[in-house]
């Protein structure tokens, strides 16, 4: 059996036709479908979020490697370089590289201990990308509660009825179907229970990653740099379920194997999975045990379907879980995939119409079922999303550690230390607060205010924590005031090798103040300079008369670029009532205007130290990006299609 293409327009509608092809294709088979969504998805975003992950793909890998994964730390997404996928089985080399993404929330909006939401570190160097996926992820939001809502009616599908309407669909009489009404009220009362049921665990908070993967073709030269000694694992499944020949297999020192594969062998850990691909790769086992390889709808919003391991367990193995791997080809391909989830301390646990303790198709089945206790009949334990994810998620990690010294890679690419500098500036008369350390690492420089950003906070709390004092006492800001009318803004992104242990990113901030609010820091530290000598003393220079001599060596290759995107800032602040607002032409497609803000100029630059401090190497530009994290620029818009579920 092929997998139908399934209408989002008509599962929104409650088409009872639409709805049996769709239990159909879950329960007989293959186990999946394609869902034909250019109502809630348009193609043209599709080949857009496409289009901008190459951009991401492109860059040099020390630029990727500052938004590496902080998927051992924090599930906040970023970037997965090659060879550094989890190995969901055993002994396999994920030759595939990742930028995953998150539900995108403010710090401040995340509530405490919750793992798995932004705000994410979006790639500056790669514009575009940020409000691509984004708004994909948005979609996907809407289109996940219209499946939650969808696999609900299956659910409560009688078979007798999904025989009638079967039989009304092969003699073209569909419509006498739909002349009776959509669907009967009971069932529809159950579905509409146990969507309620679904979707009050799918919120702000729910495991929903998603990721734009590209794997590289095997007779790419960049794929055998990377891949060394390890061989492809060749696998040959069809659409008609072909037994794949033997791997071939690459032995390291100690004798054992490591295969090389796009993707190994595994079931997700969410409800349900949103799939795209650009060409053949993915495969997918079927209810029947057969590899089958999944269709490519290259530009078009069609997408795979596959069920996940927590809607399996609420269904009692009724909708399993589909395997899927990818396999290695000689073409570049590239994918998107929306992992839908629930929150993390959701316990799911068998349904009691799945376990044979409930009366068949009772409302009441479905409402019984929240206390989650065991049952007979009852096939899996209760467990929580978030348990399960760490289990599932542990274990692929643990696979891959267990290979380095058998890998291409003995080392994960290490996580970036990061910085936050704060320049108070004075725009009205073009003067900046620069104070000069007394001890330290920058003893009698002169710079911002600097301080390293810790644990999960971002580099704007730290920069607004301050290294040495908050940054609203400084400025002498009542307490109780808004974060955002100290107008602070990340004005550079800059990255540094050889300056400490690990490459460092040091997030550039600047803040306006006032001539009296630069004299009150200068004034506070000055006072507190007479009882600890060991305090830097704060001096306010013009523009013009920075002291670059007495600064650390990159100082004056950015501060100049900086100082002049705040210039224009103001210059565009007083030319216009629509605060910072002009038009430009957008560099990535220069024959179309487009809106932008002066405040999406950012520097960006690279700067490498010698063994002896010396400044060896640095590059820095000016460009346009859309790429800051939420807590600094959001777009105001909370994607929460979840919403209220009635």
């Amino acid at each position: 059996t092929e997998p139908p293409v399934v209408s989002l327009a008509a599962l929104r509608e409650g088409d009872i036709a639409t709805l049996a092809t769709l239990r159909g294709a879950l329960r007989d088979g293959p186990g999946w479908f394609t869902l034909d969504a250019e109502v809630a998805i348009p193609s043209s975003l599709v080949v857009e979020c496409y289009d901008r992950a190459r951009d991401f793909f492109a860059l040099p890998l020390d630029v990727k490697a500052c938004y590496v994964h902080t998927q051992y730390e924090r599930e906040t997404g970023g970037y997965v370089p090659l060879l550094e996928e989890y190995a969901y089985q055993p002994n396999t080399a994920a030759i595939v590289e990742s930028f995953d993404t998150v539900r995108d929330l403010p710090a401040h909006k995340i509530p405490e201990g919750a793992t798995g939401v932004g705000p994410v570190d979006w790639p500056a160097e790669a514009p575009g990308l940020r409000t691509a996926l984004r708004e994909f992820y948005a979609r996907c939001d809407e289109v996940a509660v219209d499946l939650f809502r969808a696999i609900a009616s299956v659910c409560c599908m009688e078979e007798v009825e999904t025989a009638r309407v079967a039989e009304c669909v092969r003699t073209e009489a569909a419509e006498s179907v739909a002349a009776e009404g959509h669907v009967d009220d009971e069932r529809a009362d159950n579905a509409a229970g146990l969507a309620r049921f679904f979707l009050r665990s799918f919120g702000p908070t729910s495991h929903c990653s998603m990721r734009a993967m590209r794997y590289p073709g095997t007779d790419s030269d960049e794929f055998k740099a990377h891949a060394g000694e390890l061989k492809d694992v060749s696998f040959r499944a069809g659409k008609r379920g072909r037994t794949p020949p033997p791997p071939r297999r690459s032995k390291g020192g100690n004798g054992l194997s490591v295969e090389a594969v796009g993707i190994s062998e595994h079931t997700d850990f969410e409800c349900f999975t949103i799939l795209h691909q650009t060409a053949p790769g993915l495969e997918l086992k079927d209810l029947a045990g057969n590899w089958r390889v999944a269709d490519v709808y290259r530009d078009q919003s069609k997408f795979t379907i596959i069920i996940a391991d927590m809607m399996e367990r609420w269904t009692n193995g009724w909708l399993r879980a589909t395997p899927h791997r990818v396999r290695l080809a000689a073409h570049e391909r590239l994918s998107l995939v929306r992992f839908n989830g629930l929150d993390p301390d959701a316990s799911v646990a068998p349904l009691l119409r799945f376990t044979g303790a409930g009366a068949s198709g009772s409302s009441s089945d479905t409402i019984s079922a929240e206390s989650q206790r065991w049952v007979k009949g009852a096939k899996y334990k209760p467990v929580t999303q978030g348990e399960h994810m760490a289990e599932s998620v542990t274990r692929a990690a643990a696979n891959l550690e267990q290979m380095l010294d058998r890998y291409p890679k003995t080392v994960l690419t290490p996580i970036p230390r990061r910085f936050a500098q704060v320049l108070l500036v004075n725009c009205e008369d073009e003067e900046i607060a620069l104070v000069k350390h007394a001890d330290g690492e920058f003893e009698g420089l002169y710079t911002g205010l600097i301080t390293e950003v810790c644990g999960d906070e971002t580099p704007q709390q730290a920069a607004l924590r301050g290294g040495l004092c908050p940054l609203r006492e400084l400025l002498g800001i009542p307490t109780g005031t808004a974060d955002d009318s100290m107008h602070l803004a990340e004005r550079a992104k800059l990255r540094f090798t050889g300056w400490k242990d690990v490459p460092v990113i040091e997030h550039e901030f600047t803040v306006s103040a006032s001539r009296t609010g630069m004299n009150t820091a200068k004034k506070m530290f000055s006072s507190a300079w007479q009882t600890q000598s060991n305090l830097p003393e704060v001096e306010i220079f013009r523009w013009n008369e920075i002291p670059y001599d007495v600064m650390p060596a990159d100082d004056r290759h950015w501060y100049p670029e900086v100082l002049d995107i705040v210039r224009e800032a103001k210059q565009e602040a007083n030319a216009t009532t629509n605060g910072f607002i002009r038009f430009g032409v957008c560099p990535r497609k220069p024959r179309r205007k487009k809106r932008w803000a002066v405040e999406r100029k950012l520097v960006v630059g690279s700067f490498e130290f010698d063994d002896e401090g010396g400044l060896a190497r640095h590059e820095t530009r000016t460009i346009w990006t859309d790429g800051f994290m939420n807590d600094v620029y959001g777009d105001s818009r909370d994607h929460e299609a979840y919403g209220e579920h009635t």
